[in-house]
């Protein structure tokens, strides 16, 4: 690489203060134009937003799309792109079996207004998606055409779709099923819980589901956890009706580790606990086939078997913030897979320019 570490502060815990990077003089592209990079780490974002407004630091990242806007407004320069990541709700039909009923998980798909999760919570800094396979992954993506429907006329057809398969709302206002067996009746309610992290962009975008599923009937309870607990006493003994949850897929192989039958339990990432032996089939070939055209075939197979089964409801790619200094040029951000291929072209970027007499230069 273009650089390589001089210098390490840490404090006395061990806790790492700063890297200063210098040039590594045997980079094959030659030496960067910018002499030294100072890495600075704050413990908290307040801390790190203050630094870049104090001019303690020339670039900043990880922070909400909330801050984002608000120094958009005081005329910094704010750069985004989409990250290879997908939200989604996660079904458990183990603990809850409504979810076996595809008419309920379809209904669900429809009445999530993403458009407003991306407009309210995201701020507009990521994309609606449909699909298990994030949007940066465009060669393996089938795009679905928008539709012009009406959220009325969406809506209309859910609660219709619903009534067809036996749901009717009771005294409260709330969907229920009742159904015999052996002549004695069962009433189910359609009822669930999200479990989610105590993040606000999460939080947030379950209270949006809540509100739109419970316009067409569907009683939904949110839990929030902190991420150790969720991970702890949620996702390991995946103990969740729902789980609203983010997958980071770097490469087309890790769709393998959240979808693949043998990851259902713990440590496996399947956390929809989806089984399917035709998928399982496409993926493990998807794996280890070479031909790129016959790869981006197998995953266009995979992404159909899913859309099809539905175990989960795609709702959203965030984007990767960051905040620049306007001095700094040459910058690149685009089709970045992990926040540090920001700094793929680092060895082009810089700072100082020298003025030129017009007659030196080309008309």
């Amino acid at each position: 690489g273009p650089y390589m570490i001089s210098k390490v502060s840490k404090q006395p815990s061990g806790i790492i203060d700063s890297y200063t990077l210098s040039p590594f003089k045997k980079f094959i592209l030659g030496e960067p134009y910018i002499k030294n990079i100072t890495f600075r780490f704050y413990q908290n974002e307040n801390d790190l937003i203050k630094a870049f407004i104090d001019k303690k630091v020339d670039e900043i990242s990880s922070i909400t799309p909330l801050d984002a806007e608000n120094l958009k407004e005081r005329n910094y320069q704010v750069e985004s792109t989409v990250l290879p990541r997908v939200f989604g709700l996660f079904f458990n039909q183990n603990v809850n079996h409504i979810f076996t009923d595809k008419t309920v998980v379809d209904a669900i798909n429809q009445a999530i207004d993403k458009d407003r999760i991306i407009r309210d919570v995201l701020l507009g800094y990521g994309v609606a998606i449909d699909s298990p396979i994030p949007p940066t992954m465009i060669e393996y993506r089938k795009l679905n055409a928008k539709t012009d429907t009406s959220r009325e006329k969406i809506l209309s057809k859910v609660q219709d779709d619903l009534s067809k398969a036996g749901w009717k709302k009771n005294t409260e206002g709330f969907l229920e099923k009742t159904t015999t067996q052996n002549k004695k009746k069962t009433t189910t309610p359609l009822e669930f819980s999200i479990s989610t992290g105590n993040v606000p962009e999460l939080t947030k975008t379950a209270e949006l589901i809540k509100e739109d599923l419970e316009t067409i009937g569907m009683k939904v309870e949110i839990k929030t956890f902190e991420k150790g607990n969720l991970n702890q006493s949620v996702i390991r003994p995946r103990k969740y009706d729902v789980l609203l949850f983010g997958q980071i897929i770097n490469h087309e192989s890790d769709l393998f580790a959240f979808w693949h039958s043998t990851q259902r339990k713990d440590p496996g990432l399947n956390v929809a606990m989806y089984t399917n032996a035709k998928v399982d089939k496409i993926l493990e070939d998807a794996f280890v086939t070479i031909d790129e055209k016959e790869r981006i075939k197998k995953y266009g197979q995979f992404e159909e078997e899913i859309l099809k089964d539905m175990p989960a409801v795609f709702l959203f790619s965030p984007n990767f913030i960051y905040i620049i200094s306007k001095n700094l040029k040459n910058f690149k951000i685009s089709n970045i897979i992990t926040p540090s291929d920001r700094y793929l072209n680092a060895y082009s970027w810089y700072i100082d320019t020298e003025n030129v007499w017009k007659v030196f230069t080309n008309k």
